[in-house]
């Protein structure tokens, strides 16, 4: 099949093609006058590269899934690897996001007369949302906060 009708099966982009074929995550396919030839295994390898683009792998990362010879492992641990990496990754921010909600909705609940009475009550609470894990409750703190913007 030529680019247009993978690019049509696929949903991907031919230029997108294009480009994988280019940083070498698509591998050269054989041209029949001068246009490129695809078989099925080119659409399955489109799959595979949509599946780790949806994982959220980066180009460097989808280059080590493809490259046997990098360090002579099978594919599945070559997957397992880079899963590992991507979940302790998605952890991480998933910690980040808590905090910030944390944060978030303290200060909507903010009912402080003026910015700077805020940012003392900020001062005070910024060390509780960084401990904040996901899970665990704003333990009471906001009506302190709110006592605090009635004095």
């Amino acid at each position: 099949m030529r680019i247009g009708e993978l690019s049509r099966r696929s949903g991907v982009p031919a230029t997108a093609l294009r480009y994988w074929e280019q940083v070498g995550l698509f591998p050269r396919v054989p041209r029949v006058s001068g246009r490129r030839e695809y078989g099925e295994e080119s659409l399955r390898r489109v799959g595979l590269l949509l599946l780790a683009q949806e994982c959220g792998f980066t180009l460097a990362e989808v280059r080590r899934l493809f490259a046997p010879g990098l360090d002579g492992r099978p594919p599945s641990a070559r997957w397992e690897m880079l899963a590992e990496v991507k979940l302790a990754e998605i952890e991480r921010v998933e910690r980040l996001l808590q905090r910030m909600r944390s944060a978030l909705e303290s200060a909507r609940a903010c009912r402080c007369v003026d910015l700077d009475a805020c940012g003392e009550i900020a001062l005070k609470e910024l060390p509780r949302f960084a401990a904040t894990s996901p899970g665990s409750s704003t333990d009471g703190r906001r009506p302190r906060r709110q006592a605090a913007a009635e004095r």
